[in-house]
């Protein structure tokens, strides 16, 4: 017994311990789904249920402007917004759809149990109260939209047919493709097979649940007064019997209503209207009095556009890139939850070109979010950013200026009888392609930065062909930046100032003109002065000895430096060159660039042993751009200070490189300059028509320094598109004159490169073009 006794709570304590353990796994379990949904998913979980008392709505923003140096407004948003109403709205849906919806919570309890027919008699008895308050609806959007409710009715149709015609054919076709598979698969068509089929084929397409404009490009005033009918409620009421109302249900004032920033870009100045003094053309073109010449696509290649991004991942990435590089945009831009306020949704448009494209991150703005905490009607709002503005070292209307000396109209940048150089590939009347830059030598800013032939934004639209698609003209290319030319002579006294520097040439040595530089081959090599059928040979016989470079650099002597480049071989070339800026991109952030080669490929090591020689005159395998030009003349007029040039001004201060050139080297190539543009024998001086000479620069009060170059030029050869075979289009030379120029009687100011292609002489095509240059300068106040 006493045995038992002890047995009795043994089993006890056992039966205790087993019924604790079986407590102790659903208790475990509910502690893990506990510490699952508090610790875990608790953060999501209250999300979750915030959001459902909460609506947020995003407000828009508008792009930045690009201004030009002197604020001019050169690309900006004009607000606007269009009016979208969800497409059951428009379609009558909506009344269908919510009625049914308040007939099933109206009576709940009975509708599992009514027939189709009574739940159709109860639908019929809601409807028109919802179709009543969505004729009033109507009303108020026409009366907002200022429109006059026919013309409402026509666009509301245009888009219910245009959707329901969409709707038609995709269901066609996903009909067809479901028939066309369940043959292939062997499946047998039974009715049920086929209503399956019809049901997936007949799925809602994205338009029939997507929002559509019904106002278009609606001013500020408007587009605000429909925001606040978006933000509305009414409250819809049955009447029952007595004339007594019940409230049902409150619904959005104007239905499915929603209100998109739709600002459209303009650009002020891509057409524009300058007077030109026809009396400072070459006598050939002289008249009196002004010429209004009218240019059209002024700064679009450097602008650049706009277009549609339908989230490209282009876009998105250099986006994220945007916003990983930089911590305090990533601040401004993200909302609390980790949102960004400037993403790109479907029909966002952002910069694809030009200072549109680089600026993109500047530019863009932030949207605005408006919250409403719906248990407490509490609403917050964080204002939208506009994007920033970007100005540039541009000046518009200097740029408009250049632009018409360059335009067909005035006749300069056409072939001309009086240019001398007989060209089959280029007959008289032909529009002559080219470029110009012009720099700021205190500042290294570009002001102008012409390429013709341009195009508009509406010709892209409208016939994008002539745009891209011209191999002869290339309209779309900004030769300014984009375009390899070989620069001939107008590197000379560049080359000169280097060779000095290096020991290569004494400052005062002269160099003998033999006529050509190999001794036994007169048919290479040679100096263009050397022509003896016309008893021309040498500028030996012409000045009576050798040559000094100021001379060299008055009459552009090839034998001198063809005889630099064989003393300054490879690697004093290749230095001499990448010195100025050549292989090294400049990022002006205008678009693609070309950075300029030196050796064949861009590669210094595969020069042949006689490419230095021809180097040393700016040809052979070496090639830049007219900015390289400019930034290379404005380099020499601070004495061998190099400023990296720019477009846009980011207040930041340029960077700059000390090149070292010794003062009296750059003294005398300032001097050579100096007597190519104003003694009679330079290259540069002047035209001459009838037997008459014609200063080629007629500006007064200012003082120019310059040079021209003919430089060669590879062949332009397009395929002929109807049999599929090359043709060579264009042959000849690159036209440059590039000068330097300021007050008379004060220094260097502004450095002006002028390219034209295969117009032949530097002097006669390009000089009269720097010449109306100059003139522009002036006219807007520079000089």
């Amino acid at each position: 017994m006493r045995g038992f006794r002890k047995l009795i709570p043994s089993m006890f304590h056992r039966r205790l311990v087993l019924l604790g353990a079986a407590l102790l796994v659903p208790a475990s379990a509910m502690a893990v789904q506990l510490t699952r949904l508090t610790v875990l998913e608790g953060a999501q979980l209250r999300a979750e249920a915030e959001s459902r008392l909460v609506r947020r709505s995003w407000t828009p923003t508008v792009r930045g402007r690009v201004l030009d140096r002197h604020g001019r407004v050169l690309a900006h948003d004009r607000p606007s917004y269009d009016v979208e109403v969800s497409f059951d709205a428009i379609s009558g849906a909506w009344a269908e759809r919510h009625a049914g919806a308040y007939a099933r919570r109206r009576h709940a309890e009975a509708w599992p149990k009514l027939a189709p027919a009574q739940r159709a008699e109860l639908i019929a008895r809601y409807r028109p109260i919802y179709e009543a308050h969505a004729e009033l609806a109507w009303e108020r959007f026409a009366l907002a939209a200022g429109i006059p409710r026919e013309e409402l009715e026509a666009r509301k149709a245009r888009v219910s047919g245009r959707v329901s015609s969409m709707f038609r054919a995709i269901v066609d076709a996903r009909r067809r493709h479901e028939l066309e598979a369940a043959l292939a698969r062997g499946r047998e068509l039974t009715a049920q097979a086929q209503q399956e089929i019809e049901r997936r084929a007949s799925r809602p397409i994205l338009e029939q649940r997507s929002a559509h404009a019904l106002a278009f490009r609606v001013p500020d005033e408007v587009g605000f007064e429909f925001q606040r009918l978006a933000e509305q409620r009414t409250v819809l009421t049955e009447l029952l019997v007595d004339g007594i109302s019940e409230v049902m249900v409150t619904v959005p004032t104007i239905p499915g209503l929603e209100v998109a920033g739709a600002g459209d870009r303009r650009y002020p100045f891509e057409t524009v209207t300058v007077e030109l003094n026809r009396g400072t053309l070459p006598s050939p073109l002289r008249g009196e009095g002004y010429q209004s010449v009218t240019v059209t696509g002024v700064l679009n290649h450097v602008l650049g556009w706009v277009a549609t991004t339908n989230r490209d991942e282009d876009v998105l990435a250099r986006r994220s890139a945007a916003l990983d590089r930089d911590p305090s945009f990533h601040a401004r831009a993200m909302t609390e939850r980790g949102v960004d306020r400037g993403a790109y949704r479907a029909g966002d448009v952002a910069g694809r070109a030009g200072v549109e494209f680089s600026g993109e991150h500047e530019l863009r703005g932030l949207r605005g979010l408006r919250t409403e905490r719906l248990e407490t009607g509490e609403r917050t709002e964080l204002p939208p950013e506009p994007g920033r503005d970007v100005v540039l070292t541009i000046d518009a209307m200097l740029q408009a200026r250049v632009q018409a000396a360059m335009s067909p109209e005035l006749g300069l940048a056409v072939k001309q009888d009086w240019h001398g150089s007989e060209n089959e590939t280029i007959p008289d009347g032909t529009v002559l392609p080219g470029a110009a830059v012009v720099l700021d030598i205190d500042t290294g800013e570009i002001l102008a930065m012409v390429s013709t032939p341009t195009f508009t934004r509406e010709q892209m639209q409208r016939d994008p062909s002539s745009v891209f698609e011209d191999e002869i003209n290339r309209p779309f290319i900004n030769r300014a930046v984009a375009v390899p030319y070989q620069p001939g002579s107008i590197v000379k006294p560049l080359l000169f100032t280097d060779a000095v520097t290096h020991g290569h040439v004494r400052v005062d040595e002269r160099i003998d003109c033999t006529g050509h530089f190999l001794p036994n081959r007169q048919d290479v090599m040679r100096c263009w002065i050397y022509r003896p059928r016309f008893g021309l040979t040498t500028h030996n016989a012409r000045f009576g000895g050798p040559l000094d470079v100021v001379d060299s650099l008055m009459v552009s002597c090839n034998i001198f430096y063809y005889t630099l480049g064989q003393r300054l071989n490879r690697a004093g070339v290749t230095r001499a060159y990448q010195s100025l800026g050549v292989g090294s991109p400049m990022s002006l952030g205008v678009g693609y660039e070309h950075a300029g080669r030196v050796g064949p490929g861009g590669d210094p090591r595969a020069l042949e042993p006689s490419d230095p020689i021809f180097l040393g005159i700016g040809q052979g395998p070496i090639d830049w751009t007219p900015v390289h030009a400019a930034e290379a003349y404005a380099t020499l007029a601070r004495g061998g200070v190099r400023m990296r040039p720019r477009v846009i001004d980011d207040g930041s201060f340029p960077e700059i490189e000390e090149l070292g050139w010794r003062p009296a080297s750059v003294d005398a190539a300032i001097r050579g300059l100096d007597k190519a543009v104003n003694d009679r024998r330079g290259t540069g001086n002047h035209l001459i028509f009838a037997g008459r000479y014609e200063n080629l620069f007629n500006t007064p009060g200012v003082t120019v320094w310059g040079k021209t170059g003919t430089a060669q030029a590879s062949p332009l050869v397009v395929r002929d598109e109807a049999t599929g075979e090359s043709r060579v289009v264009r042959t000849g030379e690159h036209s440059w004159f590039v000068v330097v120029v300021g007050p008379e009687g004060g220094r260097a100011r502004y450095a002006i490169a002028v390219v034209m292609e295969y117009a032949g002489s530097g002097g006669r095509v390009s000089g009269p073009i720097a010449n109306q240059i100059i003139h522009a300068l002036r006219a807007e106040g520079y000089l």
